[in-house]
């Protein structure tokens, strides 16, 4: 039999997407909000997109001249054959607001490709290195200990051999020195398609242990440099800190 009871009515709730905008940023002041846009950049930038998706107001916000400086460029291409306006203007907007990645690969490019003003690359790149950007910290101290005589190069002295020694300590107490060898040599690598100056990558140079054979070299202790992961680099100073970065010299230019 059927039933006959009244059918009970269900109030049917539509999704509202101007109130739960609203309600992302209602009430928040505008300070936080660019905090955590600045947070949300320097981590990913597909977040950076999204969160420009979520309200005016957002966009707003996204458009501050804090967050191209802070914008992480981790997934931009370093190359494309064919621009992409959007990006291009982007990435315009980071250079201009002093974004560090922007000025590393910038600074980059200029030195491994100009002849004139590789100079100029160079002083972006430590500029950038100065500021804390990993990247430019383990680039820059390869350049200058690359070369051959770098105590009597025209624009290098004591003090950015001192720079680069201390760039490469900082990396390995912070134990990224691989991770940073493997981004620039492949950084390097792109550039390789765009007229590198080869002269200034693989050069004879001096090494900075003059021991030989060094009796505090890690090639007497573990048998080989070949480190595996980050943990294999141990800060041991009983060992020989310049063979550490004769070794790592070495492989950089191996791997480019």
């Amino acid at each position: 039999m059927a039933d006959s009871r009244p059918l009970k009515r269900t109030k049917i709730t539509t999704y509202d997407k101007d109130a739960s905008n609203k309600s992302i940023t209602c009430g928040l002041p505008t300070e936080i909000l660019l905090d955590i846009t600045l947070k949300v950049a320097s981590q990913s930038l597909s977040g950076l997109c999204h969160l420009r998706l979520t309200s005016k107001e957002m966009l707003n916000i996204t458009n501050d001249d804090d967050v191209y400086k802070h914008a992480s460029l981790n997934t931009v291409p370093f190359f494309r054959f064919q621009e992409i306006p959007q990006e291009a203007s982007f990435l315009s907007h980071c250079r201009s607001n002093g974004n560090l990645e922007s000025l590393y690969r910038e600074g980059m490019e200029v030195y491994f490709t100009n002849l004139e003003l590789y100079k100029k690359g160079l002083d972006m790149v430590h500029k950038a290195a100065q500021k804390g950007h990993k990247r430019s910290m383990y680039a820059f101290a390869m350049i200058v200990l690359i070369s051959s005589d770098t105590m009597r190069i025209g624009f290098l002295g004591t003090q950015e051999f001192e720079d680069a020694l201390g760039y490469l300590r900082f990396l390995r107490n912070q134990k990224c020195v691989l991770q940073c060898r493997s981004n620039v040599a492949e950084f390097i690598r792109y550039l390789r398609w765009n007229n590198m100056r080869s002269d200034l990558v693989m050069q004879i140079r001096e090494h900075l242990c003059n021991n030989a054979p060094c009796t505090n070299t890690w090639r007497l202790k573990i048998g080989s440099w070949c480190f595996m992961t980050e943990e294999d680099d141990e800060n041991d100073p009983n060992m020989c800190e310049n063979c550490r970065w004769d070794h790592e010299v070495e492989e950089f230019c191996t791997m480019i």
